[in-house]
This record gives C-alpha cells, structure tokens and sequence, in this order.
C-alpha cells in the first residue's frame, strides 16, 4: 500500500510558498526515527512525496507517527514539527509548514515568484519549418503530423512509438527526423540542465535489403529498453581556460569558445532492463553518484560521460551543415568505449528544443582521436536520434514521459489550458468519463476499502480512462505479481455490473498480464517482460458481438446452447498490416485457425481486416471462485466447432461495465486441460486461473485513449 504527504512550504507573513527548499518525512520511534522520503518543494513552494508500508511498519507499528522537518539544500535546518507528531498518520497527510521572512532572510531564500506560462505558440510551432519549401514533401508531413497535437512533444511521442522495434533502418519517421535536422538552426547558447529522451535507434548506415529489415539496435532498444532506458538529459556548463587546456589541449583554435557538458542518468528500482544497464554502464564509465539537491531537483541518480561542445561543421556527410558538436572523444575526457568513438550533433527545431544525432567512428578505432581530421578518416556511421528540451517545457515533458521520473520541483512554467488534454480539465469533463458505473447492491468479491481507494486514485486521475493507463504503467513498470494494483483490479471488477447484452464492435486494449504458476516463479510477472517484446506481433484491435438464429448457435455449440438468454456470436477482430502482423497470419493459417476477412464497410467504419478467435457469448455467473458468483457478461471459447486453438480452447473471458460504454475484462484459462469440456461440468473441475486484464470501449473512450496514448500498439 502506498502512503503520501503532500503540502506546501509558506513564509508565515504573507503565505507566499518557498520554492528549492528540502522537505523530509520521518517515522517517529522510540530508538531511531525512520526516514520515510525527502522532496524538494516546486516552484510555488509545493511538494508530494510517497512511501511504502515496509518502510516504517514493524511487528508492533501498523500505521506511522510522521513529522517534518524543512531544510536548505546546504542541510540548514529551518523548521521541523516533531513536537507536534501525527500519531497513527493516515495513508494521506496534508502538511502546511509556515517559516518566518526573518529565517528565510537569513537563509539567503526569498519566495516563490508568479509561475510564468509557457505559450501555446512556443508548444506547438516548429521554427525550422518557417521557410519551408511548399514542395517540400516531407516537411508538409511533419505539419501534417503536429496538426490537432497539444505540442511538439507530442508528436515527438508519436514517433517514438512508431519506431519502436522498427526493424526498417530507413523507416519514414527516421526520414522526417533526418529533414528536421537539416532545417534546424544552430542554437544561440546551451547552457543548464535539459532533460532528454531517445525517440530511435539506427544500426549505422545500412544498405540495400540489410537496411530494410536489419535494424536490430533499434528493434532492441523499443522492445526491451526505452521505456525503461537509464539516460534521461544532459548538463551544459562554461569551461575555464585550466580545464580546457587539460582536456584539449591545443586540439582546437583559441578563437572556437568551447564548453563543457555531461550526461544523467536514472535508477528505475522496479525495472530490471534498467538496474543491468546501469550496472553495465557503472562499470564501463564509472558513473558518480549526483549530490543529494541535484537529485531531488531533477530525478536523476547518476552522472557521467563527458563531453565538450563547441560550434563545428557536421561530421555526418548526409547533413552537410553547421551543428553544435558535443565531442566525447578527447583523451583528457577519460571516456571508455563506446563513448569515447562518440560525437553527437545538436540543431534547434523549436523555441528551446533541440534534435540531436549520434555519429559513432568505425574506423581507426585503436588510433589516437586527431579532431582535424574529417568524417571520412573515421567513417562516422548515424545511430538515432534524441531529443533535449529546455527547462520551460519541462511541464509538457512531465506529462507526456513520466518514465523520466521528473519531480514537480524541476517544473518551472505552467501549460496553457488549450494546450492541456480536457482530461486534466476536470470541470469540462462530461460526467460519462469521470464517474464509475458500480453494482446495486453488490454482488461479488467487493472489499469496501479497496473502492474507497479506488475512487480517490480516480479523483488523481480525472477520467476511468487515465485511473486504468495508470494501473497499467504501474504493473508494466513493477513486474511483480503481488502488486497491491491487482486487487484493486479484483476489486473494481467486482464492483461492476453485469450485463445482459452487447452489440456491435468495441476496440480494446490490454490492461495487464498476471502471470500464474510456473510463469510467476518468484513473483515476477514475466508474461507482462515478455509482453513488450511480443506485443507487435500481436495483430488484436477489439471485438465484435452480432447477434446469432437458434439454428446456427446450435450447430456451433453442439446443440448445447438454446437461448435461454440472449446469446451472440462473436469475434475477436485484427489487422495484417506490419511485417511482424503479416508473419503472425501465416502462421494463424498454418495451424488451421478460422479467419474471416473483414467486409468493406466494416474495413472504412472499424478499420480491421479480419475476424478470428471466435466465441460465444451470454450473460452467466463467474466461471472463477474468486469472484464469488458474480454476474458477468461471459465469452466462451471453448466449443469444438470454434476451431480455436491452444491456448485459448481452454480459455474463458469475463466482462462487467464499470462507466458507460467502458468495459473491464478478465481472461481466464483452464489449467486442468485433461478435462474434457462439457458445458454440464462444474467449472471448479477446470480450475480456471486469471491471466490477464482488458478493456472494450466505445469510440468515445477509444478517442480519449488516444489523446493519452493508452496501449497503442493495436491502433
């Protein structure tokens, strides 16, 4: 269970809050005071921290006896409430800590300023494609690809998700990032900190049929890494005339201003992709541990991989143009393979955004760097391309990558309201999208305390939409099969209503695995792991309910099935688009699973290709123990004439409405499947266990998922 303390910092005379100053939570005990977490507060004095239960409860404690203390980044101690301690503190505590002008006077500290707001202008223009060539092919692409975007990060998030596991080392998106590049301009002045992610990698310059469908860097980095990827900005500072001399010597003309700058990096606790590489990355180039006020500032834990920049011309001979060079190559930079092979090159795009490329040498490796010599020497190869952004755009960053880790306090400009989703505008919301639709009176496995929980999450959330995309972040970051998200899920499934009847097509999208038995060992959820390297083979968009005559039912179900409530038949519904969706149908046809092509109307209205993994459909009583007789809205898969194959012949699906037209899903699989189906068997015979979570939705739900970019791989 997860606990919080929120609050604000305020000079005592006037109530303005006091931004950068350290706030730490302790767990009062009779011998030693446990700390429970420290956060700095954000540019309006506010702060958030959380914390879990294992790090104060103990045989005797159940719930903790909190107080505060308030510092400077330098440790001055300002202010601190442990002789006014919350006993037994509730899993949420709201805190206003108020310090006199004289103190803060004394501490150097003044208050907190209006929050300037960063202009929908600045958000949603590209500055490089001011002087755009009408015929310009590709740059009316990229305009047409922001059109409807709330920012340019947005669209960037787009791309991202585009090249993830593109196996194309020429795919368009790398096209259109390379056409911004070219038009980018150089920057006036780079200078702080900018937080940073890697929209794609190439395997180097590939040709011919290798270039197609050989980038496997990049395959593997959007499978298994991105999400989870250590790096996450950079840091750019002035360079003495001492510290130039002792890196560069005299390797560049005194009249080129150089600087210098570094790289950080994140420790995701509960990513194991992560923790390898940050042991992979800790051994190969001696990363630092960031001071305390650095990384409660900005997130990151770790700091290395030197670089110096300065004004040069591209090494890249597929952009022929002057670039900010940030050169890794130097011998005093003491960088270890592969950095020291490494130059990026940086361009500005946009008002304080900045598109960068990576050029590593592939020749004369075992050579000492010689910075006069050119690109060709040492055949610098195009591995990617990232993105850098400006301290002003970190709100929209924050919102868009929370895998960045971002505290409130590196936050310093607020968004425009037009530039914010109407999901985070609350009171603009219509009712459909923010309340859950919930059984009266209950009638499964419903703990009270669990909905209340429920609903305040969803209070945070806004919509059910975002409370769902945030349970699912949750369990795809913390591989764990006893995530307490779990039974919430139980919970809320529970909680829903049951229904009679549904009809027509409704796109889905997975909620999460949860791994049973022999894929749990150790309480890992591997089928979630597995999940993000197996998803894009995946070609399921929704399913689709139709109606179906006593005749054919019977004729499908054995002459078992006879109406006594409404029943439908019903198809799961894909599309055969991708590569990796293409070979999926190939082997579909090849172990005889029944595929029907999509009819014309159904391709414009739904845009599917085809129906497959086809069920039956009715209202029943839970197939699953667990949920204790609740009503549902059940698919069944398992009738013979349905030619499905293993797995999903032994598989049952569950549906309950929890909002108006949006549907919660379990998915249920037979794991005694030496049992013979009959429908007339007790269902406990089968010991059916839970394996995943889904959603159906209708257009209007499907167009929210969109704008927060829930489970998009189906799209």
């Amino acid at each position: 269970m997860k606990f919080e303390i929120t609050g604000q910092v305020e000079e005592a005379e006037s109530g303005r809050g006091v931004p950068g100053v350290v706030v730490s939570a302790f767990d009062k005990d009779l011998l030693f005071d446990d700390l429970l977490g420290e956060a700095m507060t954000d540019a309006q004095g506010k702060f958030r921290l959380e914390y879990a239960e294992g790090e104060f409860r103990d045989l005797f404690e159940k719930r903790p006896d909190i107080y505060l203390t308030v510092k400077t980044v330098s440790g001055r101690t300002l202010s601190t409430t442990e002789k006014a301690t919350r006993f037994n503190a509730t899993p949420h505590e709201e805190f206003r800590l108020k310090i006199s002008a004289e103190a803060l006077r004394a501490a150097g500290l003044r208050t907190a300023e209006p929050v300037p707001t960063i202009s929908e202008e600045t958000l949603t223009t590209l500055t490089c494609l001011w002087h755009l060539d009408a015929e310009d092919e590709l740059g009316e692409q990229i305009k047409a690809d922001l059109k409807g975007k709330s920012s340019i990060l947005e669209m960037m998030k787009d791309y991202m998700a585009e090249l993830k596991g593109e196996l194309d080392n020429d795919a368009p998106t790398f096209r259109k990032l390379h056409r911004l590049f070219e038009l980018g301009s150089m920057p006036e002045n780079v200078e702080g900190h900018y937080y940073g992610v890697a929209l794609g990698l190439r395997t180097g310059d590939l040709r011919g049929i290798a270039a197609e469908h050989g980038n496997l860097l990049g395959y593997l980095w959007g499978e298994s890494i991105g999400g989870v990827a250590p790096w996450v900005g950079k840091s750019f500072t002035p360079m003495s005339e001492g510290d130039r001399r002792q890196v560069i010597g005299s390797a560049l003309p005194d009249d080129v201003a150089v600087s210098r700058g570094i790289n950080h990096f994140n420790v995701l606790e509960h990513a194991p992709v992560n923790i390898a590489l940050n042991t992979i990355l800790n051994f190969l180039w001696h990363l630092k541990e960031v001071p305390e006020a650095e990384r409660l500032r900005y997130g990151h834990e770790r700091n290395g991989g030197h670089f110096v920049y300065h004004r040069a011309f591209s090494m890249c001979d597929k952009t022929p143009r002057e670039v900010f060079r940030l050169n890794y190559r130097f011998r005093g930079l003491d960088n270890n393979p592969p950095l020291n092979y490494l130059i990026d090159e940086l361009v500005e795009i946009a008002d304080g955004l900045y598109l960068g490329q990576l050029l590593f040498a592939t020749a004369r490796l075992l050579e000492r760097y010689d910075s006069e010599a050119d690109s060709e020497t040492y055949k610098y190869q195009h591995f990617g391309y990232f993105l850098l952004f400006r301290e002003d755009w970190n709100g929209e960053a924050r919102r868009l990558f929370p895998h960045l880790e971002m505290p409130r306090a590196a936050v310093t400009s607020r968004l425009p309201s037009s530039a914010l989703s109407d999901d985070v505008l609350i009171s603009k919301i219509p009712d459909k999208f923010t309340g859950l639709t919930l059984a009266d009176p209950v009638d499964g496995d419903v703990d009270s305390a669990l909905v209340d929980e429920i609903q305040k999450d969803l209070s945070d959330s806004g919509t059910v939409i975002r409370l769902l995309k945030s349970y699912s972040d949750q369990l795809m970051e913390h591989p764990d099969t006893r995530s307490p998200v779990f039974a919430k899920l139980h919970t809320l499934f529970n909680a829903g209503v049951g229904l009679t009847t549904m009809d027509g097509f409704y796109r889905g999208a997975l909620v999460s695995w949860q791994s049973q038995g022999l894929l749990a060992a150790f309480d890992i959820n591997t089928i979630n792991i597995a999940w993000r390297a197996a998803r894009a083979f995946s070609p399921w968009t929704g399913k689709r309910f139709d109606p179906v005559d006593e005749a054919r039912l019977l004729e499908l179900t054995d002459n078992c099935e006879t109406m006594d409530v409404p029943t439908f038949f019903c198809a799961n519904t894909v599309v055969f688009r991708t590569a990796r969706e293409k070979f999926t149908r190939e082997i579909m046809k090849a172990v005889g699973i029944w595929i029907e092509d999509a009819t014309e109307e159904e391709r414009r209205l739904h845009e599917y290709d085809a129906k497959t993994f086809f069920f039956i459909s009715k209202y029943a009583r839970s197939v699953h123990p667990e949920n204790k007789g609740k009503s549902v809205f059940q698919f069944n898969y398992r009738w013979k004439a349905l030619r499905n194959p293993i797995p999903d012949r032994y598989c049952i699906d569950e549906l309950v409405q929890i909002a108006e037209g949006l549907y919660l899903g379990k998915v249920y699989y037979a794991t005694n499947p030496l049992e013979a189906w009959d429908p007339s068997t007790d269902p406990s015979t089968y010991k059916y266990r839970l394996f995943e979570y889904f959603i159906l939705m209708d257009d209007e739900w499907h167009g929210r998922r969109l704008r927060i970019g829930f489970d998009l791989e189906n799209i």
